[in-house]
């Protein structure tokens, strides 16, 4: 791998409900983390990023100044070359240009390093998996959250695509006759099996939607098993794609919808395994072998988000493209 963690390094996931942070040391231990509600709008979006970045330094008893290295990860369209952002709908950010990599800099006092929130996890999982179970040469990180996005790793650097919208398979439509997307489209990936669209569909008083609507779905609900095998064949969908777009050696799901472990990822290859029994090609891929669940408790954000940051600060290259 051709980045590795500093010393001390602080990473932030602003994401649509919460912000997370946390600091992190070259071993990829965490040393503090908090999450706190994220605030809409620009202004809303820098003084959550600022308090998040602060608090924790706070409880990890360290200043600012100690830190080696600080990254941000945000939804939308990122250019982490100039530092800005657009398109983040989820977090009230439009389609103009905001150059919130300056604004969070002069806040903080120090240089920071801005990057699109699922390429920063996807940055993370590459280093988790390699400091777990040993370097590999690519692989595709899916995240299943609010929204369905998907980032590229390969020997250490992460695809951004020449217009920073690499990975967005979330916006595939894949059912003409499905629900409308946010983006506006008709049946989206997204639509159809993030965790938004879950909670839509089956909204719960308490705990995790998806937890309950599996439950529900293998213990005789009709709806639900209708529901749940929706969400399997669009996860499928995005698998699949991810598979014959990059072929990469491992794709990680992760985000809220893995919190089921185990259990999604046997879903998800016992469904390709079923369209496989049809095609010999697609049965070739061996995709089953090829998945990893990382648990959301895990820090992919802001552990990529921090190694991202320490790259582009010592000038090792972070980007294929």
């Amino acid at each position: 791998m051709s980045a590795d963690l500093p010393a001390c390094g602080i990473g932030v996931d602003i994401g649509g409900t919460s912000t997370k942070a946390a600091v992190v040391d070259r071993r990829g231990d965490v040393k503090a983390s908090i999450s706190i509600p994220t605030l809409p709008g620009a202004e809303g979006v820098v003084a959550t990023a600022v308090k998040a970045t602060l608090t924790v330094a706070r409880c990890a008893a360290i200043s600012i100044a100690d830190v080696d290295a600080i990254g941000f990860g945000i939804p939308g369209v990122v250019d982490p070359r100039r530092g800005t952002v657009r398109y983040a709908v989820n977090v009230g950010l439009d389609d103009t240009e905001f150059a919130l990599g300056a604004r969070l800099g002069d806040e903080l006092g120090v240089a920071v390093h801005m990057e699109n929130d699922v390429r920063a996890a996807a940055f993370g999982a590459d280093w988790v998996i390699g400091n777990t179970n040993g370097p590999v040469e690519d692989l595709a990180y899916l995240s299943i959250g609010t929204g369905i996005a998907a980032g590229y790793v390969e020997n250490g650097r992460v695809r951004r695509g020449s217009s920073f919208v690499a990975g967005e398979i979330g916006h595939i439509p894949i059912d003409t006759q499905g629900p409308r997307c946010v983006c506006g489209q008709i049946g989206c990936i997204e639509a159809i099996a993030s965790g938004s669209a879950i909670e839509r569909l089956w909204p719960t008083v308490d705990g995790s939607p998806v937890v309950d609507l599996h439950h529900a779905a293998t213990h005789g609900n009709t709806a639900a098993s209708q529901l749940w095998t929706s969400v399997i064949g669009g996860l499928s969908r995005a698998v699949l794609l991810l598979a014959l777009t990059w072929d990469p050696a491992v794709i990680v799901l992760s985000g809220g919808v893995s919190a089921l472990g185990d259990v999604l990822r046997d879903e998800i290859t016992a469904r390709l395994g079923s369209e496989a029994t049809h095609s010999g090609f697609l049965g070739s891929l061996d995709l089953g072998t090829r998945l990893r669940v990382i648990d959301p408790s895990v820090l992919l954000g802001p552990i990529g988000a921090v190694r991202a940051a320490h790259a582009a600060g010592t000038g090792s290259p972070v980007a294929l493209r």
